[in-house]
């Protein structure tokens, strides 16, 4: 018997090693499939990883109204401070999506209307522009011939008729999208309401599977996860909403075409460290250049560049803190890898997600010199 068990003990490792070998090599050998599966999976439950991230977005001031509404001499509100008090802020969030629609919704509609209507004219004028350069200063380079390539293969393609109409249908096809906001709004409406169970089967479940040393572990990551994901998402919205309110303001006083809907782009940008602001510069001053001439251009790219530095010196790390202070080589890196796998969200979630792991990596390291 004892024989036998040392036999197992000596010939098990190497067993679950070598099947583990083979599960690496095959999920190697069939990435794009396991990419495939996991995408489709990401966005099956998308609707639900956004109603969590609405519940980060209205916890704070879902659980300030609750303790005003709890201190009222009214009994029937008092004993029904939740409920009230996200049924408040639903309704504010409703009004401002309501005032949304009915204001800004429209003007973006007749912006990308007008926009794909003078694409072609844009295209025109570009290849005109090419044609027009000096050759002589430009031999030894052969730059006019790259810039005519590139205006004929690239924006030719950017700006082909069939590829704005297929944009066009995706920008107009929320059908989907409305219907994935829907069921996001009632999970988070539910996980508002009973977030003290959800909290407490999820304490009872961590007993269960954990002794006490590792439960406490996984809380304090937890809660680190937590606080990192909060910041970056509350402080990164609040800072887009900045950036959107800022340089539509500024567009609109040089009185710059399209002005809500680049906007909004900027502000959307805004969500990618580093890389977001400045691609919304460069497009910004891409279009401003075409539609309003290089003196409008000039003016524009030099408020948006002093606005982009006070922002990212003076705004940001005010409303962030120094909760998030990241190398901006891993930032850029973390931003590439996120695009590269995970499209849009990768890129916006990249940054807390390689906080996340930093913190952990270091606390790993302090623990084992502490061992040693």
């Amino acid at each position: 018997m004892q024989k036998e068990n040392a036999l197992l003990n000596r010939w098990l490792p190497i067993f679950v090693v070598a099947v583990l070998l083979i599960l690496v090599y095959k999920i190697l050998g069939s990435i794009d499939t396991v990419m495939s599966i996991l995408t489709r999976f990401l966005s099956i439950i998308s609707p639900f990883l956004f109603g969590i991230l609405v519940c980060y977005f209205l916890y704070i001031p879902c659980q300030k109204l609750e303790k005003i509404y709890g201190g009222l001499n009214n009994k029937f509100i008092s004993k029904r401070a939740r409920m009230f008090s996200i049924l408040s802020v639903y309704l504010l969030v409703t009004l401002l999506i309501i005032l949304f629609i009915m204001i800004i919704v429209p003007i973006l509609i007749a912006s990308l209307i007008d926009l794909a209507n003078n694409i072609p004219v844009y295209y025109i004028h570009i290849l005109n522009y090419i044609n027009n350069l000096p050759s002589s200063d430009m031999v030894d380079f052969n730059l006019k011939n790259h810039l005519n390539d590139f205006a004929i293969n690239t924006l030719g393609q950017l700006f082909d008729p069939a590829k704005v109409e297929q944009i066009a249908r995706s920008i107009f096809g929320l059908a989907n999208g409305v219907l994935r906001a829907l069921i996001s709004l009632i999970v988070s409406l539910y996980i508002l309401l009973d977030r003290e169970k959800i909290f407490a089967f999820s304490r009872k479940l961590l007993t269960a599977l954990f002794k006490s040393k590792t439960r406490s572990q996984i809380k304090k990551y937890l809660d680190q996860t937590n606080a990192v994901l909060f910041t970056f998402i509350a402080s990164k919205g609040l800072d887009s909403i900045i950036n959107w309110i800022a340089v539509t303001t500024i567009l609109l006083i040089l009185n710059v075409k399209y002005a809500v809907l680049l906007g909004i782009i900027a502000g959307l940008a805004n969500f990618i460290p580093y890389l977001g602001s400045l691609v919304a510069v460069i497009f910004i001053s891409f279009l401003t250049l075409l539609t309003g001439g290089v003196d409008v251009t000039i003016k524009t790219l030099i408020l948006l560049i002093i606005f982009q530095q006070l922002d990212a010196n003076y705004i940001e790390p005010k409303i962030m803190g120094r909760s998030l202070k990241i190398s901006p080589i891993l930032v850029i890196f973390s931003v590439i890898f996120g695009g590269a796998y995970f499209g849009i969200v990768g890129m916006f979630l990249a940054v807390p997600v390689a906080t996340i792991l930093k913190q952990l990596l270091i606390e790993y390291i302090d623990s084992r010199k502490q061992e040693a």
